[in-house]
């Protein structure tokens, strides 16, 4: 059996997100309360628990501190092949330290070398398996973003645009043809890797550039209020498709200009993003063209919202007098150099 797929049985916690944080610790708790009434040693309960507690939680403190200091530096590491079995040499590495050379343990060390191997391989074994219930989600969310992200009357009325521009406006034809091209050049690329908020506006800004081209800019206006910092860490395409959402059911559906308004700022350690459309429900008589309601992207963005931060990130979407509101909180992560390749 190859390291390599035996490595795939072990996932690391990521320790950025607060509810790894919580079920290491809830975990560390119960395997504490539990060592006495198993171990069989022939001290008391209590003088028992103080045994474990005296190695155990320096150790989880280390680890802690460890992760740290790679979340600050290096957070690439997370994403490498062999993940698990770096952290998990580092975590016996720490351990060691601690029982062996500053508690000087020796008389209980293997006793506890096998403990701490059995639960910091126990605890990435049950992280692997939670991941691997969220992989059939995280499919499915690919597939959908491939199949559905450009929208095929968007493509060609987009193509089509272009080519009744290229003799009165060829500028814009050029313009129209080359942000088409950046937009199906980001759709292309593995949608595993993240991104930052920088190149998202990026990307939104070319694909509602596209849009004003193609129906007007006094029909399709948009308000940018950016606030956070472009080195945000974010999921691939984060607001595209939502953007996208917003001019085909708020605008496209009507004959009436519509504003599409883009607010992002950070909180402390937050970054909030809130888009508004206009909302015309599809049996009014203002809607021309009613657009069934499509909660594909929100629905996809949601589920890697969820298996990259865990329940640190928040997607809410509600209808408010007429206008259509998606709200988005995601925690601030400084994007840095990938050295996943060192590792992988």
């Amino acid at each position: 059996m190859s390291l390599h797929k035996t490595a795939s049985w072990f996932a690391v916690p990521d320790l950025r997100n607060s509810a790894s944080v919580v079920r290491l610790i809830l975990s560390t708790a119960v395997t504490l309360l539990v060592l006495p009434l198993v171990s069989g040693s022939p001290m008391g309960y209590e003088e028992e628990l103080f045994h474990h507690v005296r190695w155990i939680l320096p150790v989880l403190l280390a680890i802690f501190v460890k992760a740290y200091f790679i979340n600050g530096f290096f957070p690439s590491l997370y994403h490498g092949k062999y993940t698990a079995l770096v952290a998990h040499a580092s975590n016996v590495t720490i351990f060691v330290l601690i029982d062996y050379v500053i508690l000087k343990d020796q008389g209980n060390f293997w006793r506890h070398f096998w403990l701490m191997n059995l639960f910091s391989l126990g605890v990435m074994y049950i992280e692997a398996a939670r991941r691997y219930s969220l992989a059939p989600s995280l499919s499915e969310a690919r597939l959908s973003a491939l199949t559905a992200r450009i929208r095929p009357h968007f493509l060609f009325n987009s193509l089509n645009a272009a080519i009744s521009l290229i003799r009165l406006r060829p500028y814009d034809a050029e313009t129209l043809l080359e942000n088409l091209a950046n937009l199906f050049r980001a759709q292309l690329r593995d949608g595993s890797q993240n991104s930052t908020l920088g190149q998202e506006i990026e990307w939104a800004q070319e694909y509602i550039a596209i849009e004003q081209i193609r129906m007007g800019h006094t029909r399709v206006q948009v308000m940018w209020q950016h606030q956070a910092p472009d080195d945000a860490e974010t999921p691939h395409l984060l607001l595209q498709p939502l953007l996208e959402n917003a001019v085909f059911h708020g605008i496209e559906s009507t004959h009436r200009p519509g504003v599409i308004s883009v607010l992002t700022k950070r909180h402390k350690s937050s970054i909030y993003i809130r888009i508004e459309n206009p909302f015309v429900p599809p049996d009014s008589s203002e809607n021309a063209k009613p657009h069934k309601g499509n909660s594909m992207a929100l629905r996809n963005l949601n589920e890697r919202l969820a298996l990259m931060y865990d329940n640190d990130a928040k997607i809410q979407s509600r209808q408010i007098d007429g206008i259509f509101r998606v709200d988005i909180k995601l925690p601030y992560r400084k994007k840095t150099s990938d050295l996943q390749t060192l590792f992988g």
